[in-house]
């Protein structure tokens, strides 16, 4: 479970994230859900480094200048500081393509009929798990570790 400061983060990005992620999925389902973790994952890194300036930051920065086929490479390298190639880009660039592909598969194993309401719930619902994925997995590589309240 993260703090209420991520879900609100979603759900201010979530307007201008969602049409990007919306009009690709047919085409790029496994990207469209892999950029859902990067997002959180830059979410997360805002939130250790420096979160009242970063919480106020629009989609777009987070997309970058490239937009959304380049979120990845921006939130990879400008974000998170890894250099695009290197060991740990190339790490987390894997486990989110596993992540998605594993969540892709799930959504078409469903038995929710594509074009339906349903499935609009179903994708957002796994869009949202991707962020807290990411956000949680970036925040487990800062050292935070869960713990009950």
């Amino acid at each position: 479970m993260l703090t209420p400061d991520f879900e609100q983060m979603w759900q201010r990005l979530l307007p201008d994230f969602s049409p990007d992620a919306i009009h690709e999925f047919n085409g790029y389902p496994e990207v469209v859900l892999a950029w859902a973790a990067y997002l959180g994952a830059a979410v997360a890194w805002v939130w250790d480094t420096g979160w009242e300036a970063g919480k106020e930051q629009p989609y777009s920065w987070f997309c970058g200048p490239r937009g959304f086929d380049y979120m990845d490479e921006h939130i990879t390298e400008d974000i998170l500081g890894y250099k695009l190639g290197s060991a740990e880009a190339e790490a987390l660039a894997a486990f989110f393509r596993t992540k998605a592909t594993e969540a892709y598969g799930l959504l078409r194993h469903s038995g929710v009929e594509p074009g339906t309401a349903e499935a609009y719930n179903a994708v957002m619902e796994t869009l949202y798990a991707m962020y807290t994925l990411g956000a949680s997995h970036i925040l487990a590589k800062l050292g935070y570790k869960w713990t009950q309240a």
